[in-house]
């Protein structure tokens, strides 16, 4: 494709995600409306910046350590719609050049429909992100980036990352697997440029203020962070279906009290955390057994495995944040291109997690729609697309010779590849 109908396609893409954008009332973009606030409480000069009084009040509070404040200060000098316009612009274009880059990544195909499978497996979270106007997907293109450029571009990795972590919390997850994939400096490296980012805000706000405000924000997400602790939202983590299958919840207080109970005994919620704690002590060192045993031939894989444990093992999982399986998905449908290739029960695996998110979205009913959060669909739909990925792993990695064909047909590329926007 020639760069022209690149950008025509581009163009075509912010074009549609604008008009579903302008077709809604701004009211709908709760996250971005947090960020605004909380940035026009920096810029005005009275307000509360954490706590209960902060964003647009609890639960939507403003989350988020200083750096992003600074970062996302010139849309709060903008008025609201313009902003918003500008803020979903911005993430469309990051949209098409990740899916661009994933393409060559995984060596997706060009031709026919199996550009459907990732638009079923993660495009009903990539709408509600973007109608929400999280920044998730933009912290995961940074992650991304990071991952894309760790053997070419070791320093320029560690900085990504470093943004990412500086930015949100969850892309700490990513320090132990770097380090695990034999990558101990960019790791190091990353820890270095975290701490001088964090501090950076410091030029604004002065060094007293900067902790100040770090430790507002620490003492904030701590309480928030805890597994079953003000939850308001069925996670779509293990931990959060574990908690609505094991313990009895009270679902009186939440924004939408009508999610059905789901559990069928009643266990003292300590005991839930503790198995939670115990399962993501498990998944987590599996996964970074996985990193240190990879060769360099399946690194794309594994990082889209990576991409499939984050959502499953940590505390929350709320549906918008789930766009960080556009990777593993745009890798299962690569994988599943290859029908001649790929053993019955890796597609089977794969096919089921496919179905499993196409589906939900065509029930009727709203009532029919909490069930299946509740229940925890898309807990299990990730299950699913990770364990039919893990099978295509260790069927590659138990081959003998890398280089015969039995081998290669299970590859997915680990040819450099440009970030988004490179």
């Amino acid at each position: 494709m020639r760069m022209s109908g690149n950008f025509r396609l581009l163009l075509l893409v912010v074009a549609l995600f604008l008009v579903v954008l302008l077709s809604k009332p701004i009211t709908h973009s709760v996250d971005f409306l947090v960020y605004y606030h909380a940035a026009r409480v920096l810029v005005d000069g009275h307000g509360a910046l954490y706590g209960p009084q902060s964003g647009i009040g609890w639960p939507q509070i403003f989350r988020y350590p200083p750096l992003f404040l600074l970062a996302f200060l010139p849309f709060a000098l903008l008025p609201l719609k313009t902003a918003l316009v500008l803020w979903v612009a911005l993430k469309c274009a990051a949209l098409f050049f990740t899916v661009k880059a994933l393409a060559v990544q995984t060596e997706f195909p060009r031709t026919g429909w199996w550009w459907l499978i990732p638009v079923c497996v993660c495009g009903g979270f990539i709408v509600q992100e973007f109608r929400f106007g999280n920044a998730q997907f933009l912290i995961f293109v940074l992650v991304a980036a990071a991952l894309w450029s760790l053997r070419q571009r070791p320093v320029f990795s560690a900085f990504l990352l470093a943004l990412a972590v500086s930015l949100k919390v969850w892309p700490l997850f990513f320090l132990p697997y770097v380090a695990a994939r034999r990558h101990v400096r960019v790791a190091l490296l990353t820890v270095s440029f975290a701490i001088g980012l964090t501090l950076l805000p410091a030029v604004h706000f002065g060094w007293r203020g900067n902790i100040a405000l770090l430790r507002q924000w620490t003492a904030q997400e701590w309480g928030t962070g805890s597994l079953g602790q003000q939850a308001w939202f069925p996670s779509q983590s293990l931990g959060g279906v574990l908690q609505r299958y094991l313990t009895a919840m009270d679902f009186s207080n939440w924004p939408d009290p009508n999610y059905p109970h789901v559990n069928f005994v009643a266990m003292d919620s300590l005991i839930v955390r503790s198995l939670w704690m115990v399962l993501t002590v498990i998944g987590y060192g599996g996964l970074l057994l996985l990193a240190r045993a990879a060769p360099a031939r399946l690194d794309s894989l594994t990082d889209a495995l990576s991409f499939c444990a984050l959502p499953l093992l940590q505390p929350f999982a709320y549906r918008p944040e789930m766009v960080v399986l556009l990777w593993p998905a745009m890798t299962a449908g690569a994988l599943l291109a290859r029908r001649e290739a790929l053993p019955r029960w890796p597609r089977v695996l794969l096919w089921a997690a496919v179905l499993l998110e196409a589906l939900q979205p065509l029930a009727p009913g709203a009532q029919s729609q909490r069930f299946f959060q509740a229940t925890g669909v898309d807990c299990w739909a990730t299950c699913l697309l990770a364990a039919g990925l893990l099978a295509v792993w260790l069927r590659s990695r138990r081959a003998e010779d890398p280089a015969r064909t039995s081998s290669r047909s299970f590859e997915v590329s680990a040819a450099p590849v440009a970030g988004p926007g490179e």
